[in-house]
């Protein structure tokens, strides 16, 4: 009976209307970073609850491919003096206290948000009025502790969502529950997505 109802769900999805999602970037980042030298520290990532460890081991599998043995997690570390939860943006005082407090040359700190969730990822019967978006971004900003300043900051917006659209020429809808599935990127699948567009930026302008 569970093959059934899994095989029906897969029809269902191959044959359904999938909106797909936009991906922004916010800020005009330039140059990547040199990944070829310094040890490098990832905090713990801010972000909700039921998204975190998905999104620590993609960013924890892409700085190790890029880092090796320099790349550490926070909570892997002994003997650390750093406070939970580090603001973006921090000043050099507070990279002053990451420094003293961590002894790494490099910091990376991330942290998302949800903005907006109206659609959940699976609709049922919407019609031609429905109007409404799911909207999740994602921020990484890396700091050289040496010189005590931000040399990269990435923040990645993603939407998906349907706009109210009144036909010219008004037909009349399926009844039909294969015609009437549509699909949506969630909040956790927007955070992966855009983190993901942060990687490939960060790949395509750093020294390797």
């Amino acid at each position: 009976m569970k093959k059934i109802y899994s095989l029906l769900f897969i029809s269902l999805f191959l044959l359904s209307s999938c909106t797909t999602p936009s991906y922004i970037f916010l800020t005009p980042q330039r140059t990547g970073v040199d990944f070829s030298s310094g040890k490098w520290l990832l905090n713990e990532l801010d972000c909700p609850k039921y998204s975190k460890d998905e999104l620590t081991r993609e960013t924890t599998k892409y700085f190790k491919k890029n880092l090796g043995e320099r790349f550490f997690y926070i909570h892997d570390v002994n003997g650390l003096l750093v406070p939970r939860k580090i603001p973006l943006n921090p000043n050099k005082t507070k990279l002053k206290e990451l420094k003293d407090g961590t002894g790494f040359d490099f910091f990376i700190n991330i942290s998302t948000e949800k903005n907006r969730s109206d659609f959940s990822s699976v609709e049922l019967y919407q019609n031609e009025y429905t109007s409404g978006r799911n909207e999740a971004s994602v921020t990484v900003e890396i700091y050289d502790l040496n010189l005590q300043q931000i040399i990269y900051s990435q923040n990645v917006l993603g939407t998906t969502g349907k706009a109210s659209a009144q036909p010219i020429y008004p037909t009349q809808n399926s009844s039909k529950l294969i015609d009437n599935v549509s699909l949506y990127k969630n909040s956790n699948q927007l955070m992966f997505g855009a983190l993901k567009k942060i990687f490939k930026d960060l790949d395509k302008k750093s020294v390797k």
